[in-house]
């Protein structure tokens, strides 16, 4: 706090009227009392400060878990698509043995093989259009994968933008804090 005594005595000496001086030292040690930091607001700026920190760390660890969730989608879409790929080669395989047994008699019916040929082509139409779906669901899956993508991204800039705000919220308490305590132990 302002020593008024000291501060009228040095208005005095440097040619101020008395009165002059005396609502001089008044003025100043209103204002110091208007802009004084207490304790009770020190606390508050730690605690609002504290919160603050307190919901980031949990939108952190809610992204967090977010994206530990996102993963596991993923893996469980890539061993679903193991799956079917497995499911499918079995076909194909069980597919090509059952043609090869149809070569093998191919050549004791050759009269047949104009159908037979028939039933190999609608086969292989059925194996195209399999992997046509497959195809589509790939594309289907991308285009997931792309916009889970994009939706990471957003929350990881907003995470960005939360983090930069709590950096100037922090410098401002910092310098605030450094000010007035250089204040005060220029005045005491």
């Amino acid at each position: 706090m302002i020593n008024t005594h000291k501060a009228y005595k040095a208005l005095q000496d440097a040619g101020v009227a008395d009165r002059q001086a005396e609502v001089m030292v008044e003025i100043f040690a209103e204002m110091q009392q208007e802009n004084a930091l207490t304790k009770l607001d020190l606390s508050q700026a730690t605690e609002s400060l504290i919160r603050a920190q307190s919901a980031t760390n949990n939108r952190l660890d809610a992204l967090e878990g977010r994206l530990d969730q996102f993963q596991n989608e993923v893996k469980l879409q890539f061993y679903g698509v193991n799956q079917r790929f497995e499911v499918l080669e079995k076909s194909i395989d069980g597919r090509f043995d059952e043609v090869d047994k149809k070569f093998a008699k191919i050549d004791e019916k050759f009269e047949k093989i104009d159908e037979k040929f028939e039933k190999i082509d609608e086969k292989f139409a059925k194996i195209d259009e399999k992997f046509e779906k497959i195809d589509e669901r790939f594309n289907q899956q991308d285009i997931k994968i792309n916009a889970l993508d994009q939706r990471m991204q957003i929350g990881f800039t907003e995470l960005k933008q939360d983090n930069i705000w709590i950096r100037r919220v922090l410098l401002t308490i910092a310098t605030a804090l450094i000010a007035m305590t250089t204040k005060y132990l220029l005045n005491s």
